[in-house]
């Protein structure tokens, strides 16, 4: 059996080499079933991430608001379920459109307004250019032209426009740029809609779901690895589900409160900043001076005193922010250092860019937890030297070497008096034997 069990082993090895190879001399082949299969089962994803963050109402509505069905009439206990995802998605919508509602006309006209200043903020900039350029002249003899580097740089970008026929220009404009921004686009708001869709279904049949994903983990997966499968699903829902949850509704609340704040103290393009707060607020550590730092620019052009008002506003909400607000939505779910914090982002960003930048704290919360419990364990099992080596103000390389020594001997005398038992008999065993010898010989 044991021979059969090694050869099993051998076979799946040498299979598994030769799927290797095949993938390494068919990479491109490979990874455009991989892009397909992931362009079908996308709306999936989006459905079922959709589900995953309305599953937090959803329970509330069937807990407490129609929690009392549950003992009524069949009928009524099953209106329970459709009822709470008729609500749920109705509450979603009428924020959702109230936000819009409010929130859209102004970021429209504050666009509008903002092309319309673009070419103010030219001839604003390229005075406060000349002016650093004069006082660079008289004060350190720069030698600065800044009308002929403006005239070289229209001349470089003309040269550039004619060095392309009109026909080539509009020819990379539509296909290589126009046609799949339309495909794109249209390959989104399919993939949105239809998400939405497959959400209610999953949302609907979620325990049926559940039941059979179990099923199949019982099936196949050994019975001595379930329990660490169950904990780590745990760890990931608690770490990245309710993470992920509580990070959209903060940024969400940041974002009205920054709209409100630039309100009272009427700063231009109040609701375009505030949506572009609330939205890279999403990503931690960086994702306020992402938003901080183009909406200041702005302001700046506009005026330099609302850009120092705006940056003192961004400066009191982050910090109600960090230790007031984002601690009482998310708690503690995550507990990792702003070194930990700072490290997963700008991992989890380089690898897989945007979802990285957002995804990328609580998936490293999970392994960070995963981890710590490995390394609580062996040193649990490690026993007193390993707790006293943890404590910075006992910890002293000779007295663990002299405690480990110790430890040692005793083990070793404890060896011995053990075995002397067996090799040497007691002296009053030996007297009695001596005297029993003694009245045989009588």
């Amino acid at each position: 059996m044991k021979k059969l069990f090694t050869l099993k082993n051998v076979l799946i090895c040498i299979l598994f080499t030769i799927f290797l190879l095949f993938v390494k001399d068919n990479f491109s082949v490979v990874w455009n079933a991989i892009c397909m299969l992931a362009s079908i089962l996308t709306p999936f994803v989006i459905g079922f991430l959709f589900a995953y963050i309305l599953n937090f109402p959803y329970k509330f509505f069937y807990s407490k608001v129609f929690g009392f069905l549950k003992n009524k009439k069949a009928f009524f206990a099953k209106m329970r379920k459709p009822l709470s995802i008729i609500c749920t998605y109705t509450a979603v919508i009428a924020v959702l459109g109230f936000l819009i509602a409010i929130l859209v006309p102004q970021i429209g006209d504050n666009i509008s307004s903002l092309v319309e200043r673009v070419p103010s903020y030219f001839n604003s900039v390229y005075e406060w250019l000349s002016s650093v350029a004069e006082w660079a002249n008289k004060t350190y003899n720069a030698n600065i032209d800044i009308d002929a580097s403006f005239a070289q740089l229209g001349k470089e970008i003309a040269n550039n426009l004619n060095g392309t026929t009109i026909a080539n220009f509009s020819k990379n404009v539509l296909f290589d740029t126009l046609l799949p921004m339309i495909t794109n686009t249209t390959a989104g708001i399919y993939n949105f809609i239809m998400g939405i869709v497959i959400s209610v279904y999953f949302l609907s049949a979620k325990e049926m779901l559940c039941r059979q994903v179990k099923r199949l983990a019982v099936a196949f997966i050994p019975i001595k690895f379930l329990p660490k499968v169950y904990e780590i699903v745990d760890i990931t829902d608690t770490k990245c589900g309710r993470f992920l949850v509580g990070d959209i509704i903060d940024a969400a609340f940041i974002g009205v409160l920054t709209f409100i704040t630039m309100s009272i103290f009427q700063l231009p393009y109040a609701a375009l900043i505030a949506v572009l707060i609330g939205v890279t607020n999403i990503i931690p550590f960086f994702g306020p001076f992402i938003g901080a730092i183009p909406s200041a620019i702005i302001l700046f052009l506009e005026s330099p005193w609302d850009m120092i008002i705006f940056i003192a506003i961004v400066f009191v909400i982050q910090q109600l922010d960090g230790n007031l607000f984002k601690p009482k939505i998310i708690g503690s779910q995550v507990g990792l250092s702003s070194f930990w914090v700072l490290f997963s982002v700008i991992v989890g960003g380089s690898l897989f860019g945007m979802v990285g930048f957002i995804l990328g704290t609580p998936i490293y919360a999970v392994i960070y937890t995963l981890i710590g419990k490995r390394v609580k364990n062996a040193i649990d099992n490690k026993g007193k030297i390993a707790q006293e080596a943890l404590d910075f103000e006992v910890l002293n390389y000779v007295k663990i070497a002299t405690e480990q020594k110790k430890i040692r001997e005793e083990k070793e005398n404890a060896q011995k008096e053990k075995l002397l038992k067996f090799i040497k008999p007691d002296k009053h065993t030996n007297s009695e034997s001596d005297d029993d010898n003694k009245d045989d010989k009588e």
